[in-house]
């Protein structure tokens, strides 16, 4: 029936979008939850996305990594799922929670006030508290009850803009999972907080430190971004994590996870009046709150082209990022058809002469809105240049394509080929239910409403030649940071090797 379905809208859009868009029911909750559902699809199973309009880059100073923190914690139950006794941890966690403020305050201490026998039994205090409080639940608890429902798939992600929670399950246990996303979204316990904090670094680790593509966008997100949160990783910084604590976490979520900043969205064969009714009955008792997000600072104008270089025992890597504005509507669609056009398929423009016709690259990916999409952000090129390259003429090389195209514009067989391939994408998304909900929660929280998801279809056929050109035209050197991955010793100006190596001093 999906399959069907994708091919119906493929041969007659005109006719299938609309139809498609009159199953969508809605409702915005008293407490400002907004619930959207498309019932669609024979296969007895539903797709459910949780947008909440919250992420790090709303993070106030000094507590950077909450709201990916937030994300581990919102798998670890309520009081009534994981607790084997809820009034003794309560009381265990709370015991928990002064110990580590005890322990922390003395650690912020100017070296020499607490003494390092101090310093080691607070901790000792600490130790054992935690472990009283974790031997009191069973944080495993929420995740086996969605798995015993028959879910699939269950997983979240957090960003700059956004933490996103989802999942799937049969059609027929659609209260269980309303009851189990109230427990999830309005009464987490924050178990396990400081036992999370190490899972947390070593996946800070892995992503920034082991990886030499994370290390090095970590490094240019910084440059790029001086002012503005997008500046900073999502993960959060290392000296941030270490005193994070639980009744700031709890804070966090109390001002941000509220009725107001969360989106649900369920796709699949379900009854869309018994879904708006659930939503009623469970998620209408989230506290309400306010949609307008914090006040982002403001980042100011990029008036010339900055260049780092990060020295690794690495293969070396060229990434360039162009500062953008906010990849949303008809913006985001122009940056998106660009990067389509440059580097979509092998015969796309920079990947022909970068890759095909001189051989310096081995790998050339575009990729637009990163790391955001609410603020003006990147449109980010990742190389890995090949042997014989110098480092620098890759940038320059892709920076002459971007002028190419803003001073010619795209041919007339390009932009049929681009517009195609931008409503295939879209095609392809809505042939999974699980994708569609994804984007029905995604429009109505970014694009103004959840009707704008089916206006791209549209949108996509109506882009201009122009509007590519004017995207690529703002792509100037003045507002280019480039930032290389090379050997000790080596320069952004030295031709690579074979193996590797940076070329000779």
């Amino acid at each position: 029936m999906i399959a069907a379905l994708a091919l119906a809208l493929a041969s007659s859009p005109a006719q299938g979008l609309p139809a498609l868009a009159e199953r969508v029911r809605s409702r915005v909750l008293a407490n400002g939850v907004r619930v959207i559902v498309l019932p669609m699809g024979q296969a007895p199973v539903a797709a459910f996305h949780v947008y909440v309009g919250v992420g790090s880059a709303d993070e106030e100073a000094g507590l950077s990594g909450l709201s990916h923190f937030a994300e581990h914690m919102a798998f670890k139950g309520s009081r009534r799922i994981g607790a084997l006794d809820w009034p003794a941890e309560a009381r265990a966690l709370r015991d928990c929670d002064e110990a580590w403020a005890a322990w922390e305050q003395a650690r912020r201490e100017p070296g020499g006030v607490v003494g390092a026998a101090e310093l080691v039994r607070l901790q000792q205090v600490f130790e054992r508290a935690r472990a009283d409080a974790d031997a009191l639940s069973d944080a495993g608890a929420f995740d086996r009850a969605v798995e015993t429902a028959g879910g699939l798939d269950q997983n979240a992600t957090t960003g700059m803009d956004s933490t996103r929670y989802f999942v799937s399950l049969p059609s027929n246990r659609l209260e269980h999972w309303f009851w189990l996303a109230h427990e999830q979204l309005g009464d987490p316990v924050m178990r396990e907080f400081y036992q999370e904090r190490r899972v947390i670094f070593e996946e800070r680790s892995m992503r920034l430190e082991a990886s030499p593509l994370g290390a090095v966008l970590d490094q240019l997100q910084a440059a790029c971004f001086r002012v503005h949160p997008y500046g900073r990783a999502t993960i959060g910084r290392s000296a941030d994590l270490e005193f994070l604590d639980r009744p700031e976490m709890r804070r966090f979520w109390r001002l941000n996870y509220t009725g107001g900043r969360i989106v649900v969205a369920v796709v699949g064969r379900v009854d869309a009046q018994q879904v708006l009714d659930l939503a009623d009955r469970y998620l209408g008792r989230l506290a309400p709150g306010e949609v307008q997000r914090p006040q982002r600072p403001t980042e100011p104008a990029q008036e010339s082209e900055r260049s780092l270089v990060l020295h690794r025992e690495a293969e070396p890597l060229v990434v360039a990022a162009w500062r953008t504005e906010a990849p949303r509507g008809r913006a985001g669609l122009a940056q998106e058809a660009l990067v389509a056009l440059l580097a979509g398929h092998p015969n796309a423009r920079v990947r022909q002469r970068l890759v095909r016709e001189l051989g310096w690259a081995t790998r050339i990916d575009l990729y637009p809105g990163y790391p955001g999409v609410m603020d003006p952000s990147l449109l980010l090129a990742v190389m890995e240049p090949a042997a014989g390259a110098v480092p620098e003429q890759l940038v320059a090389t892709l920076q002459q394509e971007l002028e190419l195209l803003a001073a010619e514009g795209p041919s007339a067989t390009e932009m049929q080929a681009v517009r195609r391939g931008l409503r295939m994408d879209r095609l392809r998304d809505w042939s999974h239910l699980d994708e569609l909900a994804a984007d029905l929660a995604e429009a109505e929280a970014e694009e103004g409403g959840w009707g704008a998801l089916f206006q791209t279809y549209e949108n996509c056929a109506a882009l201009t030649a122009a509007e590519v050109q004017a995207a690529a035209a703002a792509l100037t050197a003045q507002v280019r940071t480039s930032a290389f991955l090379l050997p000790p010793g080596r320069s952004a100006h030295d031709p690579v090797l074979a193996g590797g190596a940076g070329g000779s001093p």
